[in-house]
């Protein structure tokens, strides 16, 4: 005995979205892309990032602006330190840009990219 279908598909998720697969691919780029190529997979990242359709343009400006500012900010005064000290060492200064630096990538990169992934796939 064979069944009848009404040929009745479900539709298929237009929803205008991104694909599935692009947040998380954007977010890798973002986060690794510089390791792999510096500067250069970043900025790939970037793009994705302002070509998806998934984020907000506050999203958008975190993604894209959260690695320069883990790398300059603990530059800043590092390099200070390092001047103020006579060129001997870094001084407190530059003891105070070491936490700076492992804080913005123990904590700030990670929850800006949780922070991405989930207004991606929302």
């Amino acid at each position: 005995m064979t069944t009848m279908t009404t040929g009745h598909q479900p539709a298929a998720r237009s929803t205008g979205t991104d694909p599935d697969a692009y947040p998380v691919l954007t977010v890798l780029m973002l986060m690794l892309g510089g390791f792999v190529l510096p500067v250069l997979g970043w900025l790939a990242g970037v793009v994705m990032l302002w070509t998806g359709r998934a984020w907000t343009t506050g999203e958008k400006w975190l993604g894209t602006l959260v690695w320069p500012a883990v790398v300059v900010v603990p530059m800043v005064p590092l390099t200070v330190g390092y001047l103020m000290s006579g060129g001997g060492g870094i001084g407190p200064l530059g003891v105070a840009a070491v936490v700076l630096g492992v804080i913005g990538v123990l904590v700030v990169l990670p929850w800006t990219f949780v922070r991405l992934l989930r207004a991606g796939r929302r």
